[in-house]
């Protein structure tokens, strides 16, 4: 049996930067990246340009334009962003399904993640694994019945205190966010992995992985939330937004 670290910490107020000022170097940082559905609308024909074959196919399987214009914006600033750290064209990435089809970049040593919800993007560039999630604070999703399936009871008791949506999916995003880095994915074992502020230690076949992970909670704006689960060695954040 080997134990490892999860440090889990919110985030004050972060400090976002024009993504003019990115110099693209994966350097030791984690680079994360906030991208505007509605306010990126007018760039979807430039997007959907430099998508290859199977994603524009992919793109018209979905039945409402909102989520087609989505998935073309994501795709199309996700292959931007990425080709200015490789110094390639957006269109020469290529991406393979890994564990749990968690997607990487072929022949590249770059890590990335990308998660959505409501008009935000998130993209998170690493030199190592990483994880992203993000959701919209829903003040009226009922989510009292999957509380002792995906919860501790001492999770639980935290969020019951106070402010008990945000406390949710503060939460549910840490521990997702983990599974995504580490390509376990979530599961049964989603109970027993930490989400609460502070330094755990859990046996590494809970999330697959043997390496420490830090992860990190912030507020993307008054109506999201996100966090980003980083090698403890690059859990150094960085945040930008801007145009794609």
């Amino acid at each position: 049996m080997t134990l490892i670290k999860i440090t889990n910490k919110f985030l004050g107020d972060v400090q976002w930067i024009s993504s003019s000022q990115c110099n693209f170097i994966p350097d030791s940082d984690t680079h994360i990246f906030k991208i505007g559905i509605n306010s990126n609308a007018t760039h979807l024909e430039g997007f959907a340009a430099i998508l290859n074959s199977e994603e524009i196919k992919r793109a018209g399987r979905y039945l409402h334009l909102h989520d087609k214009n989505r998935f073309i914006i994501a795709r199309g600033a996700t292959r931007r962003i990425l080709g200015k750290y490789l110094n390639v064209s957006p269109e020469a990435i290529e991406f393979e399904p890994g564990d749990n089809k968690k997607p990487f970049i072929k022949n590249a040593p770059l890590f990335y993640n990308i998660s959505h919800s409501g008009d935000r993007i998130v993209l998170a560039v690493s030199p190592s694994a990483v994880g992203i999630d993000t959701e919209q604070i829903n003040l009226d999703f009922d989510f009292h019945d999957i509380m002792a399936e995906y919860f501790s009871p001492e999770e639980a008791s935290f969020i019951a205190e106070t402010d008990s949506v945000s406390r949710f999916f503060r939460l549910w995003t840490r521990k997702e966010a983990l599974t995504k880095a580490t390509g376990k994915g979530l599961d049964e074992d989603l109970k027993y992995i930490p989400a609460l502020d502070g330094e755990h230690s859990i046996q590494n076949r809970m999330i697959g992985s043997a390496e420490n992970w830090v992860t990190s909670s912030f507020s993307l704006d008054g109506g999201n939330i996100a966090s980003v689960s980083a090698n403890a060695d690059f859990n150094q954040l960085t945040f930008f937004e801007g145009e794609f």
